[in-house]
């Protein structure tokens, strides 16, 4: 079942409902084993109290929850005014929340969104198979993840872009350009199966699209230090153009290049995933390999709609969105 009632802890304990709803509102004169057995009846049901205090679990209440890991990245910004535009055409209000790609503050947000009674949720998940996802997958809550990959959970659907398409574009752009030494900028410690998984794909694409090429990988983590000591080690492998994984390295990492007095689009090219507003308005514009944010927005909205419609019913599967390169100024001929 989604949703735990009072009700239900009632029959499973073998008292009233009146009874349960005063000793879990610490009210009535019962015994210590009557409040014990309810508290533990309870907890074993995976009880949430409702915060709206919806009569029927059964109805429809027309509301979706999203959740995302960060609302000041415009790429996630972007994705929830797509699928919250979706949800509002076809009658859905939606609870919007960030979590700031903390886990704890993920399962915190999820647990809430029980207690809330919606009708379903589209997650970006953080990392993998948390408590908070497993629970709403325990509670048959139709349920959509968009964007990251989690190893597991294999009942629910997926929308995530596709790394390969946008990336063999970029490696062929870059090759025509004359680069050979080309770095990538990883992300590992964001704990996300799908920015990994960039990482790997540029690895195979190098070494199809540009044999005679050398792919120099770095990680980092979101700090200036760690940024700046990547950027530093692609300085000194000798790369004449970047990739990053994350948009927000690629920032840093833009301001860390004009610091030094190093041009972007002449001595250095640069690419970024995450297609975002930022990039377009930088001097010069910034190359993207674009998820395609509101694409992936959109599908998740159909996806969860129809496991509304059924109950949890339809088939779960992964859709790949392929991603796509926008050439801009940050990108420009190899320097000898």
């Amino acid at each position: 079942m989604a949703f735990v009632t009072i009700r239900d802890i009632a029959q499973e304990a073998g008292v009233s409902v009146t009874a349960v709803s005063q000793i879990l509102h610490d009210k009535g004169r019962f015994s210590e084993q009557t409040r014990e057995l309810v508290r533990q009846t309870a907890e074993r049901l995976g009880y949430v109290p409702d915060q709206r205090a919806r009569a029927m679990r059964s109805a429809s209440t027309q509301t979706v929850g999203l959740l995302v890991p960060d609302l000041r990245n415009q790429y996630f910004a972007d994705m929830v005014s797509s699928m919250e535009e979706e949800l509002y055409r076809r009658g859905f209000t939606t609870l919007i929340g960030s979590y700031g790609e903390r886990v704890d503050r993920q399962d915190a947000f999820l647990r809430s969104l029980l207690g809330q009674r919606i009708d379903g949720a589209i997650v970006v998940p953080q990392g993998g198979l948390s408590q908070g996802l497993q629970l709403l997958i325990e509670r048959k809550l139709p349920l959509v993840f968009v964007d990251r990959l989690v190893p597991g959970a294999d009942n629910v659907p997926f929308v995530v872009s596709d790394p390969r398409p946008g990336l063999e574009e970029a490696l062929d752009q870059l090759a025509k350009l004359g680069h050979r030494v080309i770095g990538f900028v990883a992300h590992s410690a964001l704990g996300s199966f799908s920015v990994n998984e960039r990482a790997k794909a540029f690895s195979a694409a190098i070494r199809e699209r540009i044999p005679s090429g050398t792919g120099v990988v770095v990680d980092c983590n979101s700090t200036v230090e760690s940024r700046s000591s990547a950027l530093e080690r692609l300085h000194n492998a000798g790369v004449t153009a970047i990739i990053c994984a994350y948009s927000p390295d690629a920032i840093t990492m833009l301001g860390l290049l004009q610091e030094r007095g190093i041009a972007i689009g002449d001595a250095v090219s640069l690419v970024s995933f995450d297609d975002i507003a930022a990039f377009r308005l930088m001097i010069p514009q910034v190359s993207v390999i674009s998820q395609q944010a509101d694409e992936m927005g959109r599908l998740g909205v159909e996806m969860l709609i129809r496991r509304i419609a059924s109950g949890t019913e339809a088939a779960a599967h992964t859709h790949y969105v392929p991603t796509i390169l926008h050439m801009r100024g940050s990108c420009g001929i190899a320097v000898a």
